[in-house]
């Protein structure tokens, strides 16, 4: 069945040529889209060659939970940016048809990628809850139901509204392509009442967390919970921020209010930040599992946050250098009366000496590692190390 455009109300046609509002306000749109899905398409990639590695070198060991999780928020990710990354085509063509694949595939990304973003948003924000404060994680068998479970959820909720209402489903929808908006229960209850309960989740859930760790480091003087708290704000205000002025946008014009269409722009440009600013945030405070050279075990403890994976290290470096004869020596080069270093008067002159000690504390929860390198050079160009770990 082919849709007849001439049934279409006038805010449900297409625009061509695009007024420029859109031929402005796109361009932000269309840009951070672009860069929300090379980065989350890189990370995502690249996590996939890391999983298929690690299961054929430890077939026996489950892949971490937390690790598992984001790959799947980075597909949905992969998915959001997609919808507005084909802004593009508005912009080369100058115009927005409606009845066309690519406008019926805009559609498509943008409830698929939104709700999943926000499904799984909420579920790394359950499981860490889980994980650190009750120190629990769902069997493996019953984690792999649930993530099936969850995109199961986002596809039917996607397909329902296609199935029921055929080719006048996805239309323009203000800036870009979307749901009829004479389809306003299918937009509440198909797409963003679940986004407004993830958000509100992933808020109580972070908050939690937040005042458990505030307790925990009051009262345990936890430096390790000191380091971590302020993670657990930066979480769910990127996802509000990104996501709340677009849903608000559409429950506001749900209630009846006009919304202009730089508003709409502006808040696909906030929530088309998504991705990219997913890969930063969790690559930068998940690094120790998302970059290991090993199978990471199953463990999301607080010493698995940290930013850029230096997040409660603590240490100092110091280096000693002694030159050739006639030069620095080690420890002050103490003399003798006759003028003869002490080195001299026992032939250590003629050996060249070069140190190096680097000294790292990382305070944990569990006890206090130390670190210590240290690298001689002598005359011949030898090389003798020393490491010690306690």
């Amino acid at each position: 069945m082919t849709l007849d455009l001439e049934s279409l109300d006038a805010a449900s046609r297409g625009l061509s040529p695009l007024p420029s509002v859109l031929s402005h306000g796109l361009i932000p749109v269309a840009t951070f889209g672009l860069l929300s899905f090379i980065c989350s398409t890189s990370l995502f990639t690249y996590l996939t060659f890391r999983l298929i590695s690690w299961r054929r070198k430890s077939p026996g060991i489950p892949v971490n939970q937390a690790l598992f999780l984001i790959y799947n928020l980075l597909f949905a990710d992969i998915q959001q940016a997609m919808a507005f990354l084909l802004n593009i085509s508005s912009l080369k063509n100058h115009k927005l048809s409606v009845g066309t694949p690519l406008c019926f595939a805009q559609g498509w990304f943008v409830s698929t990628g939104d709700l999943a973003s926000s499904v799984f948003i909420c579920a790394i924000g359950v499981h860490t809850f889980f994980g650190v404060v009750r120190d629990y994680r769902l069997p493996t068998r019953y984690f792999y139901c649930t993530i099936a479970s969850l995109w199961f959820f986002v596809y039917l909720m996607a397909l329902l509204g296609p199935i029921l209402h055929r080719d006048d489903f996805y239309v323009r929808a203000a800036a870009w392509c979307w749901i009829n908006d004479k389809y306003q229960n299918e937009r509440l209850w198909l797409h963003y009442f679940w986004i407004f309960i993830c958000m509100f989740s992933s808020i109580l859930m972070y908050g939690t967390i937040y005042v458990w760790l505030r307790a925990r480091s009051r009262n345990h003087d936890s430096s390790v919970a000191k380091a971590v708290t302020p993670l657990m704000i930066l979480y769910p205000v990127i996802y509000v921020v990104c996501t709340a002025p677009l849903a608000i946008g559409r429950i506001a014009a749900l209630a009846g209010n006009e919304i202009s269409l730089a508003y709409f722009c502006v808040a696909g440009s906030m929530i088309a930040c998504n991705g990219w600013l997913d890969v930063l945030l969790y690559t930068g405070t998940r690094a120790d599992i998302i970059y290991s050279a090993y199978p990471p075990t199953d463990d999301i403890g607080l010493d698995t946050f940290a930013f850029m994976g230096k997040g409660h290290n603590f240490g100092t470096v110091t280096t000693v250098e002694a030159g050739p004869r006639g030069g620095s020596r080690l420890a002050g080069g103490r003399r003798s009366q006759g003028g003869d270093s002490l080195e001299n008067l026992y032939g250590l002159d003629e050996i060249r000496i070069k140190g190096e000690v680097t000294v790292s504390v990382d305070d944990k929860i569990h006890g206090i590692m130390e670190r210590s390198r240290i690298q001689t050079d002598n005359g011949w160009d030898r090389t003798s190390r020393k490491s010690s770990q306690t």
